[in-house]
């Protein structure tokens, strides 16, 4: 079991060496090359790369998914399924249309200032599907492009031997998304970021994968802009007490995600770390992924300390998934920064945030929570300035910005007003 005990902010230094992010550098290496390639061949090399790694004999007539695919879908899937998604799809988009930044004006002495938000033509969106397929993360990245008021949303979705999930389609039709794409993977962010003769650019790319897309998101960045940089999942739990063993199992339900899954459990005794750890330890074997929880067990990190320090360490991990369950939890919000999402009492589980809570479960990860924000309308959203000046406003502004223009040597700027006076 990996322990760690801080007492005093300077133990807090020995995170770091478990923190220390992995060099992909030879990941990276295949990434500019398959980057390069769709560059250079477009169309050419996006079949070669769907055939090497999905087993997928892609061509002009079969990588974008056809009407008749999309029929099929929608009558193959249970009215149950389709009544679940639509349940989850309300609530998301409720919450996102909740939170949608607007256009805003200020007018005061004859000056009228304001923000104005407008959304990105075209999006395209990443969804995984190459070990295992989640529409949920259809409904949280199609919707807030769809919220924001994205005029194309584009998909690009792993299809192992050309197959694309049937619940992931019944989303995409729900939204009118025409253009869903059988290709995954770097060479899907390639297609996106500088378009092939069968998709289209986009303005921003959004969505979760594996390193490869995380590493082909992170190299074509400025040329698009991105959501955020995303690694392996993490969940880390802050708790006080142990009387419920539920943190046992929130610990495995995100550990089951990948072998490189992190969690964390941070404790201030060590009656609790023991009961969770041996609960979370006994867990990983008997899951029915346990090929995977057995493994991502191993890298699961167990933190004795105080609650005065607990945000400190809090904010040097800087969590995707963080529980707080503790006393006084809106207090203690106040001792940390960092965090993608926050779950805060003993029923507030991730697994609910994941699917119908509302907020979106695409998360910054490896510590990015230091800087990055969680998915929402934003992503899809710009923000111009308006400036409007009358006349007896710039009169009255005028002089100081003369000055300061001719502080900094730029006596064009300095004339241009001068003239208006």
């Amino acid at each position: 079991m990996n322990y760690l005990e801080i007492n005093t902010k300077d133990d807090i230094e020995k995170l770091k060496s478990y923190l220390k992010q992995n060099n992909y550098e030879e990941q990276e290496n295949i990434v500019r090359q398959i980057i390069k390639d769709i560059k250079e061949k477009k169309d050419e090399a996006l079949f070669e790369y769907c055939q090497k790694f999905d087993n997928f004999n892609a061509n002009h007539n079969n990588i974008k998914v056809s009407d008749y695919e999309f029929e099929q879908a929608i009558n193959n899937i249970t009215q149950k399924q389709k009544d679940i998604i639509l349940y989850a799809k309300e609530k998301i988009e409720n919450f996102h249309r909740a939170f949608l930044p607007k256009t805003c004006i200020i007018e005061q002495n004859g000056i009228i200032l304001g923000t104005r938000i407008t959304s990105v033509k075209k999006a395209g969106l990443y969804i995984p599907g190459g070990k295992a397929f989640y529409p949920s993360t259809a409904l949280m990245t199609i919707i807030p492009a769809y919220v924001a008021g994205v005029e194309e949303i584009n998909i690009c979705t792993p299809a192992q031997d050309g197959y694309i999930n049937e619940l992931l389609l019944y989303i995409a039709k729900l939204y009118d998304i025409k253009n869903v794409f059988k290709v995954g993977g770097a060479q899907a962010i390639a297609a996106l970021a500088y378009g092939t003769q069968s998709i289209p650019k986009v303005d921003v790319i959004a969505g979760p994968g594996n390193i490869y897309v995380a590493l082909a998101k992170k190299l074509v960045y400025g040329e698009v802009g991105i959501d955020s940089i995303a690694g392996p999942s993490e969940v880390m739990i802050v708790a006080d007490n142990c009387e419920k063993l539920y943190a046992a199992y929130d610990l495995l339900s995100q550990a089951e995600h990948d072998i490189n899954a992190k969690v964390y459990y941070l404790s201030f005794n060590d009656e609790c770390i023991k009961k969770i750890s041996e609960k979370f330890f006994e867990l990983s074997k008997l899951t029915n992924r346990s090929n995977i929880t057995s493994k991502s067990a191993l890298n699961a990190l167990f933190i004795k300390s105080t609650r005065d320090l607990a945000g400190c360490i809090i904010d040097e991990i800087a969590p995707e998934h963080l529980e707080l369950q503790v006393k006084d939890p809106y207090i203690f919000m106040n001792s940390f920064k960092n965090a993608g999402a926050i779950f805060i009492g003993d029923y507030s589980c991730e697994t609910l945030g994941d699917y119908v809570a509302g907020p979106n479960h695409t998360l910054p990860t490896s510590q990015t929570a230091k800087f990055s924000s969680v998915l929402s309308a934003e992503t899809f959203l710009k923000k111009s300035s308006i400036v409007h000046y009358s006349y007896e406003s710039m009169k009255k502004d005028a002089p100081f910005a003369i000055e300061f223009a001719e502080y900094e040597g730029l006596f064009a700027h300095a004339q241009a007003l001068k003239v208006r006076l």
